[in-house]
């Protein structure tokens, strides 16, 4: 199942369980809200952009929120992130990137992904496309540990400081720390483009690694 459905049933779940008497009428809200918001957003490529189900999973959050009037806010979406995570678990008995040939063979994975990737969105920005999507770094500091890139500019960021959900935007950039668990990872991110930074950086290690152990920074 896409990532973006996936949430997208977990905000219908929370939506049903939390206000059981008025869930039909949100969730038909939001359904409706959700072409007007997409409509206010910017053209990053759509299908094109492996990157775009962001957009999708962002504007889906917004659409619950406006349709129970902000009662679905940032601290339900930290809930929400957690249902997918216990939905998912089960792969944490197939995935553990504390292994050093499974690591080795994700970091190849999302390199490989990510490669040509860099490469399309300096073309299509070059021809004046796709907007402020996110551009790639991969590996600035050339580690040799887990897999690292920063993500450069966010359309979501934007989009948020437009329409008024700078309050929310946080909480959906924390979930990123829920998702790798599934795969006993942990994420290291210290800066982010929702608390004003250019770029969110991305460190994905083994949760039992001795950098994860003794990392002491702070977590964004």
């Amino acid at each position: 199942m896409a990532m973006d459905k996936a949430v997208k049933k977990a905000f219908i779940r929370y939506t049903e369980k939390k206000y059981p008497d008025e869930s039909e009428r949100i969730i038909k809200k939001a359904e409706d809200l959700f072409p007007e918001l997409y409509a206010k957003a910017p053209d990053i490529g759509g299908s094109e952009n492996l990157m775009a189900y962001n957009l999708d999973m962002f504007l889906v959050a917004i659409s619950f929120y406006e349709a129970s009037d902000h009662r679905i806010d940032g601290h339900a979406i930290g809930e929400i992130a957690q249902d997918v995570y216990e939905r998912f678990k089960f792969l944490r008995h197939f995935v553990n990137l504390n292994g050093k040939r499974t690591m080795k063979l994700f970091r190849n994975l999302m390199y490989k992904k990510y490669v040509p990737y860099a490469r399309l969105v300096e073309e299509k920005r070059s021809k004046g496309q796709w907007g402020n999507t996110w551009r790639i770094r991969i590996d600035p500091d050339d580690s040799r540990e887990g897999v690292r890139f920063d993500l450069v500019g966010c359309p979501l960021a934007d989009y948020a400081r437009a329409n008024g959900y700078t309050d929310l935007l946080p909480h959906l950039c924390a979930t990123d720390h829920v998702i790798p668990k599934l795969i006993h990872a942990k994420l290291i991110r210290t800066h982010t483009c929702a608390l004003g930074s250019d770029s969110c950086d991305y460190w994905y290690i083994g949760d039992e690694s001795e950098t994860a152990r003794n990392y002491s920074g702070k977590l964004v």
